[in-house]
């Protein structure tokens, strides 16, 4: 295999309007989750919804991306990254608008899972549509404005922006929102992306799609997200949990082995002989995790340890998703010029010195100290993410490039979803052993109890979880720092 560069086609003002459409895709798309969760108690209260259904609202949401990353890249590289871009925007501004007028929680969630088919085929094209419109001494800029600032942005305003329209125009006005954005990014990309640059490579046309691989992917990665966020409330020995989690992975290794015998896989195992495509795949999957654990246990150390409120403790958050806003951008012209093996270990470096810094918080820690070490934790992540976008999307080929970017989303899914179930398990095994209790909702009100057991167990679950997190993160940068070919290579197409 070879990397393909067909970006010396494109001119250079055309490839930075193209960059606009890929950024509002991923704002939407990032900003929606936000809109969504500072929303859900105004939906719970309107469509009478109990906790539970309004857990499936957003669940669902991630199960159906997390199931289609795969089959919605392999079709792109088949069809052609622009075409399905855009019935992406369509179909995420159609269901959007449809969600808005949601009458239950059944037909809310209905409209959420097919919202999510949208934001499937949307977010598999975008680091996949930068890769091939720009040239490798521009790409790194280019995904670290897309991929890290625009979506920094999108995940810190999203919550606010809801906020102000729940408040002001009701909890549906947000998905009017999102159903303008869409509709306008439907417009620009249908006006601004070229379909012979994000086209399907000859080598995939002629090509069959894989539906058994589809199945038993979407089966088994479903089943084990769900499994994983299970597990986290009911505990990992119940039945459900264990059968939610053998049936994920059963059905995984048998996608695996089908893939490995099949003429037009779903997924090219090929692509892990890659040694960058391949070690980049492992840091990152290190790296969501320990941001995961990070945004899990932070906020219930702000308000339900120290006592804050949310507004306070939201402001207190906000530098790490600010370090990676500001140094994105930096970091991508950076992996143009240096060693990107250089940047992402140093990246993760430092987000293991922060992860130790952060395991000997104590409450009475001020609000100075708290931005300082949230902060690095923001700055490691912004010098490892667009260098690691970069590496690893530089790596593959260009008949590969739309499913090699949904496995990117597939990693970042995992990431979040066991990086939390890490969290959970450490600090939920120390409550039980020093208190009986094992549910971290037991730690409401420790606050304000004196001589409870619960807040001594809980901080003990803390420091653990962010010594396991600095760890990791040291493994992913040894992982990194392994000699590989993430050198960009320019064949003429």
């Amino acid at each position: 295999m070879t990397s393909v560069d067909t970006s010396q086609t494109i001119a250079p003002r055309h490839r930075w309007w193209s960059l606009s459409v890929v950024s509002l895709g991923t704002f939407m798309v990032t900003t929606d989750i936000g809109l969504l969760s500072i929303a859900l108690p105004a939906i719970m209260t309107d469509l009478h919804a109990d906790l539970a259904l309004a857990g499936w609202i957003a669940l669902i949401y991630a199960l159906v991306t997390a199931a289609l990353y795969l089959p919605c890249g392999r079709l792109s590289d088949m069809i052609g990254r622009a075409r399905v871009y855009r019935i992406g925007f369509f179909l995420y501004a159609v269901t959007s608008l449809i969600a808005g007028f949601a009458q239950d929680g059944w037909q809310l969630i209905l409209f959420r899972g097919l919202q999510a088919v949208g934001s499937a085929l949307i977010m598999t094209n975008s680091f996949a549509m930068l890769t091939a419109i720009f040239p490798p001494e521009e790409r790194g800029r280019a995904m670290g404005i897309a991929g890290g600032t625009v979506s920094a942005l999108g995940y810190t305003l999203g919550p606010v922006i809801g906020g102000v329209l729940t408040y002001a125009l009701g909890w549906r006005s947000n998905f009017y929102l999102t159903a303008l954005l869409s509709f306008v990014g439907f417009a620009a990309a249908y006006c601004l992306l070229r379909d012979d640059a994000h086209g399907p490579s000859s080598a995939t046309t002629n090509d069959s799609f894989d539906f058994v691989g589809t199945l038993s992917f979407g089966l088994g990665i479903s089943a084990l997200l769900l499994g994983l966020t299970v597990g986290q409330k009911a505990g990992w020995t119940t039945g459900m949990t264990l059968a939610e989690l053998g049936v994920g992975l059963g059905s995984l290794i048998f996608f695996v082995w089908w893939q490995a015998r099949s003429r037009f896989p779903l997924l090219d195992l090929r692509l892990f002989r890659i040694r960058a495509f391949t070690y980049g795949n492992i840091a990152r999957l290190i790296s969501f995790m320990a941001i995961s654990l990070n945004n899990l246990i932070m906020p219930l150390f702000l308000q339900l340890a120290m006592g804050l409120d949310p507004l306070h403790a939201g402001l207190l958050v906000a530098p790490t998703s600010l370090g990676l806003a500001l140094l994105a951008p930096l970091a991508g012209w950076l992996s143009e010029k240096v060693s990107v093996r250089v940047l992402t270990a140093a990246g993760l470096s430092v987000k293991a010195i922060a992860c130790a810094f952060l395991s000997s918080l104590s409450l009475n820690a001020s609000s100075f100290d708290l931005i300082l070490r949230l902060g690095l934790l923001g700055v490691g992540l912004g010098i490892f993410q667009t260098p690691n976008n970069n590496s690893l999307m530089s790596s593959l080929p260009r008949e590969r490039l739309s499913v090699g970017s949904s496995f990117l989303s597939v990693v970042r899914s995992l990431g979040h979803s066991s990086g939390a179930a890490l969290a959970t398990t450490i600090v939920s095994a120390r409550l039980f052993a020093l208190t009986g209790q094992g549910a971290l909702h037991d730690l409401t009100g420790a606050a304000g109890m004196s001589g409870s057991p619960v807040l001594p167990a809980f901080m003990e679950g803390f420091r653990y979880a962010y010594v396991a997190a600095a760890v990791l993160c040291l493994l992913g940068a040894v992982v990194s720092a392994l000699p590989n070919d993430a050198k960009p290579k320019r064949t003429a197409s």
